[in-house]
């Protein structure tokens, strides 16, 4: 969902804690993204602006005012579906007992074919994604940026729902001129609907990872992801 190459998350957001599923949940096939074309900026924790794709506001902050669209693009707000997979293959490669969920960007259009997110699966079909991405054309913010990627599948696993792509900035971000010394945030909403069965075939697809990037064996789960592992 993303056309940026992947860099080390700043900090791990996962537990090693109970990283088996429950009740085990199928969740593997091939899926369509659509984006709502939405973004919204919070800066701590508060909503300042609220975007269409294309657009662009102004931003008042500590006395000085700038636009959105220098966070995001130079020609107008484009941070949703201009940036992000439009498909996507999704992957559990250590099976569905487990919680080890991965996304594959099948878009041969935007981002880089076959390139992975990881992340965790939990009980009730909620999953939160580390992308560990920058956003944008702003080189200021883009270094201290961390990305997220959340959402549910449907009890059948047709669809995804309440999904929301998210950036988050803890401080030291820039945007045109004005330096921000708060956290500051973006968010957009997206759904998405199966098409078919789990397929990389049109890709070079990277090989399976864990939440935090890192390359995992996926015929070999990693100590601490089973029930009986769990660390305090």
């Amino acid at each position: 969902m993303y056309s940026v190459s992947r860099t080390i998350p700043l900090m791990a957001v996962f537990s090693m804690a109970c990283l088996e599923l429950d009740t085990p949940r199928d969740v593997m096939g091939n899926f369509d993204v659509v984006y709502a074309n939405n973004l919204r900026v919070y800066i701590d924790d508060e909503l300042v602006a609220e975007v269409e794709s294309g657009d662009d506001v102004s931003v008042e902050w500590n006395g000085e005012t700038f636009q959105i669209s220098t966070l995001c693009s130079d020609e107008g707000v484009e941070c949703p579906d201009e940036t992000f997979w439009g498909e996507v293959a999704v992957d559990q490669p250590w099976g569905q007992d487990y919680k080890l969920l991965n996304f594959v960007n099948l878009d041969q259009e935007l981002g880089t074919p076959g390139q992975r997110l990881g992340g965790l699966l939990e009980d009730d079909g909620t999953f939160s994604m580390l992308s560990g991405l920058a956003v944008g054309v702003n080189a200021d913010c883009a270094a201290v940026g961390v990305g997220t990627v959340d959402g549910r599948f449907s009890l059948d696993a047709q669809e995804i729902e309440d999904g929301v792509i998210t950036y988050a900035w803890a401080a030291g971000c820039s945007v045109g001129g004005v330096a921000i010394g708060a956290s500051l945030r973006l968010e957009t909403d997206f759904t998405a609907v199966r098409t078919g069965d789990y397929d990389v075939s049109s890709v070079e697809a990277e090989e399976p990872i864990d939440e935090s990037g890192e390359p995992v064996d996926p015929l070999q789960p990693e100590e601490g992801y089973g029930v009986e592992e769990t660390t305090e």
